[in-house]
């Protein structure tokens, strides 16, 4: 499926630098230190949120599913991935710019799973089954709120990819209206700014775990329903 639509892609690289800068400010501490496995989780939360909204098969701000529940969909798996047996055939779907821009940006071949295991790893994770694949060993993360991830119990994110994308929607979206960019063309902004933060955090964590952050993250909160503010007010016990 391609992406790109009549949108340039200078209009798209800019709003994803809008969107990095963002993303940075939003997990740095008060130290103005940032953690790599918070950074990734935000950015792809984010990434994933904005893939629900271009396929438009359900609001992410208003809907009546359990925020955190699974939602399955053969139509996100086409925007991710564009349903390829393969790495080769992955054109402008998300996971294809993904890696063709981290690519470019000093990752190797090799630190990219099968095309298939993100998703194998979150319905194997929702499943109640465990870890999913990856050959690490490491437990999928189970809580309310997280995705399972196949990566290391030291590399997973403090702060729910949920939260993060509930709390960044609102600056998320201005970035969009300020560059006058349709529902559409949201994950592609978004994945650019995915490839801007692997980058800046290529020196810094595992290359091939920083990977899976990303595209586990990202199919995950693609496949399950977001917070709303209507969900938030009746968890907290308001009207």
């Amino acid at each position: 499926m391609s992406l790109f639509g009549r949108r340039s892609e200078q209009d798209l690289r800019d709003a994803a630098d809008a969107l990095s800068v963002l993303f940075e400010a939003k997990v740095q501490d008060a130290g103005g230190g940032i953690r790599v496995g918070d950074l990734l989780s935000a950015a792809a939360a984010v990434c994933g949120e904005a893939c629900i909204a271009a396929v438009g098969e359900y609001d992410p701000e208003h809907h009546d599913f359990t925020p955190g529940a699974p939602i399955l969909s053969i139509s996100i798996n086409e925007i991710l991935c564009d349903d390829a047996p393969d790495w080769s055939a992955a054109g402008t779907s998300v996971f294809g710019l993904v890696r063709s821009g981290a690519l470019a940006q000093g990752y190797v071949a090799d630190d990219f799973p099968p095309i298939d295991e993100p998703i194998r790893v979150f319905v194997t994770g929702i499943g109640g089954r465990g870890g999913g694949a990856g050959g690490n060993g490491a437990a999928a993360q189970t809580g309310w709120g997280f995705v399972p991830l196949s990566i290391p119990v030291e590399h997973r994110p403090f702060i729910q990819p949920i939260r993060q994308a509930y709390e960044l929607r609102g600056p998320v979206r201005a970035i969009f209206a300020k560059h006058r960019m349709p529902a559409a063309q949201w994950p592609v902004a978004c994945a650019y700014a995915l490839v801007i933060e692997l980058a800046r955090v290529r020196q810094a964590i595992d290359h091939g775990v920083a990977v899976r952050i990303v595209l586990e993250t990202v199919n995950g909160m693609a496949k399950t329903a977001p917070m709303t503010e209507r969900h938030f007010r009746e968890a907290v016990g308001g009207s």
